[in-house]
């Protein structure tokens, strides 16, 4: 019977450690993805830009939800999404949003389809660093549908951490322009 109590305990304490660390990193992120979004903010390429293309994030990814909502009404903002094996672009807005991938939201059919000859500027908040250069990273086929047909620079956001390949690195990779973390600006 102790040896019951000591284990049911023990259980205890890994799941309040597991709960207090994944709370920690929430803020962690959701802290260094503020200070992330204030360096693209600051880059000329951001200001001059009236059409910025940026989706929400991964959980592991730099949280774009805060720039969704300090930016709307301010630039026009444009989300990616899959038809089937074809990437549309549809304008943001908050009425216009459902549960995507993950939940993660994108936007409804219903919303506004954009010309992809419009966006000035794509925020991409996953990367990957693969020998001297930064490349997208988020998965071979959401990039091999959304890519081609951008002609805007890509802005590649990432946590410090990330800057070591994490993300499988596939053949088809169009380089990033520019990747802003929290530490540095590289170009």
């Amino acid at each position: 019977m102790g040896n019951l109590m000591i284990t049911e305990k023990k259980k205890i304490l890994r799941h309040s450690i597991a709960e207090l660390k994944s709370r920690y990193d929430f803020q962690w992120k959701c802290d260094t993805s503020h200070r992330i979004l204030q360096h693209l903010e600051n880059l000329d390429l951001f200001k001059s830009a009236n059409t910025v293309l940026i989706y929400h994030a991964l959980p592991d990814e730099v949280q774009t939800s805060q720039f969704l909502e300090r930016w709307f009404g301010k630039k026009r903002i444009v989300l990616p999404l899959v038809v089937g094996d074809d990437m549309v672009l549809k304008e943001f807005s908050p009425d216009k949003i459902v549960p995507g991938y993950k939940g993660i939201p994108e936007p409804s059919f219903e919303a506004l389809t954009v010309n992809p000859n419009e966006v000035e500027l794509a925020v991409i908040p996953g990367v990957a660093f693969d020998q001297d250069c930064y490349r997208l990273g988020r998965g071979k086929g959401f990039y091999d549908r959304l890519i081609p047909f951008l002609k805007a620079p890509l802005v590649g956001l990432a946590f410090d951490f990330q800057i070591v390949d994490k993300v499988p690195v596939e053949i088809f990779d169009r380089k990033l322009d520019m990747v802003v973390t929290e530490s540095a600006l590289f170009e």
